[in-house]
């Protein structure tokens, strides 16, 4: 709304003296005074116009831009810098003012010694020139626990611990970190000089995305807001409820110890606090507020660094785009009138990168741009983030140090001479060194981000070519480097309140809530370069941590007690499997067994040869593989004599079903450990099988006894031969008291005998004493993986133990696990040591 012409309300020229505005004025007041029937609202602006038009300093404005009151941004670009960046037209007399002559400065000469130590005095820090009691109980660590402080809050506390990425020999990878939110406990007491804060808000910035942690489970944070909880008995300036921004001394913490303001709550030392005046918190979140660095870093990088700046002139940012403090810099440049030239580098986007000599065109002429072309979601990308840093104050948009280049050669512009580095990366100093005029024109580079952690990488030829300064500030370190800049800090603080709420300064914030939002994603979206927002972590209350800590405390009792449930009843469920375990090898191999009470008839005969009319004795051929097997049992009969040769097929029978298809390539057969199983550490498929054998070794006992009775004979004129399972079958049989008498002697090649220590045991609970001797004879093939050698050990082992049987072992060089030409040969010449005289 424009404001009335002052000098025609009073009835004056614009040139009137004061004497005449006063006399103008008393005439015009007494006609149009309220009490004399006049006009009130007329009444205000004449008393307003007097005002204006008597002080020299509001007239001034009033005639140079037709408003008596400063605007916030004027408030603000006249404290900036002391008024740098503000230019009015002055007078003749300010003209020869402004002319200083050399020579009444060499006559003057250089000041006095008196003169320069009232300068030295005025500028050293008088604080630090006084001592303290709290210096002195600081400096001689004096820490007694009369004085210590009991903390109020009795439960745990929301905390956001950072991890570094390592991969699986646990080497750090680098990058962004591995957060999780998990409830810690407080300490007990706080000391003499400590505060207790309740933090509200804590950005999520680079230095917190990229901690260069050292271990895992370090609590996040560098900075936040908070009000005071509790303070210390020693500590004075601060009380409770006070708002108070966390700033620690960049000393005292480090990137890989941060003094964690990522929690509900803070323990800390009182100098580690800055108060937060009133008008600041009036007008500002807590949100707005923990970004108080961020924006006086941007102000104090401006205002330090760009000192010879003028309106107009260009600054190169590449970081305009991240978070906050790319945000506050283009207002503010847009503020100061400076013209921001920022480069724009995405994930996903080929960079183009200028190399070789400073100042040299074929540094960036011969980048070839259109090697590869970028993703058109990474275009998209570009394009509305480029248009919003425009919208923002941006004079021009670059993807990267070549396109600059490029465009500034097009349209002969100078280059600047202050480039402000936020990214801090290995190579982004040096792409800005190709960008900036030449040292010798004041050039300089100042990095003031945290970036991702990564050394800066320079060339020293093109380093020492260019000139130029590069400076690194950190806000934390200027601020406690004086006492007066933390006034300052608040100061500015007060200024941008004012911007803001004349709506010339823009606040862009997301809010994550610990303990309810997923603080990965809020770690995500401050890591995305395409994503602009300023991420704030925001805390619950100490009333609701409390309810939250209660309902974990109850959802983990009842979770142990649900634990303690499952656990007691799946040991229920495991003794009962193991005794119905134990009860079914109990009852394997003998009279109320399964197999014994349900059997399911005799083997079927694959071949029948020797002497059948009145053999002296009988030989049972128990195979794998009866069809393959029918020549070799035509040849071992010719070479029977006067006995009986009976081939029986057991993995034709029903019951031999899963014992058939029970591969011998398996890894836990080949390499052992099959075998060496114990009865504790069998499973249902080992029971099935044990099962099987039995069954069929019943069956093979059914078999064999019709033949006894066709030929007379009794089971002392048994010879048993054998190979693989079916080897392994007639053992069981054997040994285990199925056969009602002992056979006269066994030659079984390769015998697969299922876990030998559990057939040991059965021995000795079911082998009748007294019974007669038995001769066993075991061929190996030295090359058979399926009968290692610690198996073949376990069941040597295991026949020693039978006291009745004797057990003679061989090995065939160069066999495996088959009964071949060789085997039929070793057999044949066997057969008079195994036939019963």
């Amino acid at each position: 709304m424009a404001e009335p012409d002052y000098y025609q309300l009073i009835g004056v020229d614009r040139n009137a003296t004061l004497h005449e505005i006063r006399s103008k004025f008393r005439a015009k007041v007494l006609a149009e005074h309220p009490d004399k029937g006049g006009d009130p609202k007329k009444f205000q602006l004449l008393n307003k116009a007097y005002n204006v038009l008597t002080d020299t300093e509001k007239r001034r404005r009033y005639d140079t831009t037709g408003r008596a009151e400063k605007s916030a941004e004027e408030e603000f670009v006249e404290g900036f810098a002391g008024g740098r960046h503000h230019f009015e037209p002055r007078t003749k007399e300010q003209d020869e003012k402004a002319i200083v002559s050399l020579q009444d400065r060499i006559i003057q000469g250089n000041q006095t010694h008196e003169e320069g130590f009232a300068e030295w005095l005025r500028q050293r820090d008088q604080q630090a020139m006084v001592l303290t009691d709290k210096d002195f109980m600081k400096t001689h660590l004096f820490n007694a626990s009369e004085l210590a402080t009991k903390i109020h809050h009795p439960g745990p506390v929301q905390h956001v611990l950072g991890s570094p990425k390592t991969d699986a020999y646990g080497q750090a990878l680098g990058g962004a970190v591995q957060v999780q939110v998990k409830p810690r406990p407080l300490k007990k007491t706080i000391d003499h000089d400590e505060v207790l804060v309740r933090m509200l808000a804590v950005p999520v910035d680079e230095s917190m995305v990229y901690a260069d942690l050292k271990k895992t489970g370090v609590c996040l944070g560098v900075t936040g807001v908070g009000r005071v909880e509790q303070a210390g008995t020693r500590v004075e300036d601060l009380k409770s409820t006070d708002p108070v921004l966390v700033l620690p001394k960049p000393a005292k913490f480090s990137s890989s110890h941060p003094i964690g303001t990522a929690r509900t709550l803070l323990t800390c030392s009182e100098e580690d606090l800055l108060r937060i005046p009133a008008e600041i918190l009036d007008e500002l979140t807590p949100e707005q507020i923990c970004l108080t660095p961020t924006i006086v870093c941007a102000y104090t990088v401006l205002e330090q660094f760009g000192s010879k700046l003028k309106p107009g002139d260009s600054v190169l940012l590449n970081a305009a785009h991240l978070s906050a403090s790319g945000s506050a810099l283009l207002q503010l440049c847009k503020l100061l009138k400076l013209k921001p030239l920022c480069m724009l580098s995405l994930p996903g986007s080929p960079k183009n990168l200028a190399k070789g000599e400073y100042g040299s065109k074929s540094a960036w002429a011969d980048v070839d741009s259109r090697a590869a072309a970028a993703p058109p979601t990474v275009r998209q990308q570009y394009e509305r983030i480029s248009e919003l840093l425009v919208t923002m104050g941006a004079e021009e948009v670059f993807p990267d140090a070549v396109a600059m280049l490029r465009w500034r050669d097009r349209n002969q512009r100078m280059l600047p001479k202050l480039a402000l580095d936020g990214i801090a990366t290995r190579d982004s100093c040096e792409q800005l060194i190709h960008c900036l005029q030449s040292g010798d024109k004041d050039a300089q580079i100042v990095v003031y981000g945290h970036g991702v952690a990564q050394p800066l990488e320079i060339s020293p030829p093109l380093l020492a070519a260019w000139g130029g300064r590069i400076v690194g500030f950190n806000i934390a370190r200027w601020v406690h480097s004086l006492s007066g800049n933390a006034k300052k800090m608040m100061a500015v603080m007060e200024n941008v309140t004012k911007l803001v709420r004349a709506n010339k300064f823009v606040l862009d914030t997301i809010m994550y809530k610990v303990g309810e939002d997923a603080v990965t994603d809020a770690f995500a979206r401050a890591a995305d370069a395409a994503d602009n927002a300023q991420v704030v972590l925001i805390f619950p209350t100490l009333q609701e941590e409390l309810t939250l800590s209660h309902q974990e405390q109850k959802v983990e009792m009842e979770k142990q007690a649900r634990m303690k449930e499952e656990e007691a009843a799946k040991k229920r469920e495991e003794d009962e499997r193991d005794k119905l375990k134990s009860d079914w090898l109990n009852l394997l191999f003998t009279d109320q067994s399964v197999a014994a009470m349900s059997p399911e008839g005799p083997l079927s005969t694959a071949y029948e040869g020797g002497n059948t009319s009145s053999p002296s004795a009988l030989l049972v051929w128990v195979g794998d593989d009866p069809k393959n097997e029918s020549a070799a049992m035509r040849d071992i009969a010719a070479q029977a004599g006067s006995a009986a040769l009976v081939s029986l097929a057991w993995s034709e029978h029903p019951a031999g079903e899963a014992f058939n298809e029970f591969s011998l390539k398996s890894p836990e057969v080949v390499d052992g450990s099959f075998y060496l199983r114990d009865r504790q550490a069998f499973e249902n498929q080992d029971l099935d099988l044990l099962h099987d054998v039995e069954l069929l070794g019943r069956c093979l006992c059914e078999s064999i006894e019709p033949k006894l009775g066709e030929f007379g004979l009794d089971w002392d004129k048994v010879v048993i031969l054998g190979f693989g399972k079916g080897a392994g079958i007639a053992l069981y049989a054997s040994l285990l008291n199925i056969f009602p008498k002992q056979v006269s002697s066994m030659v079984l090649f390769s015998p697969i005998v299922l876990f030998p220590s559990f057939l040991a045991q059965k021995m000795e609970a079911l082998r009748k004493p007294g019974a007669a001797k038995m001769k066993v004879f075991t061929v190996w093939g030295n090359r058979n993986r399926s009968t290692p050698g610690t198996y073949r050990q376990l069941l040597a082992q295991t026949l020693k133990k039978a006291k009745d049987v004797h057990c003679t072992p061989d090995t065939l060089p160069d066999a495996d696990h088959s009964f071949d030409s060789k085997s039929v040969s070793v057999l044949t010449s066997m057969l008079p040591l195994c036939l019963p005289r």
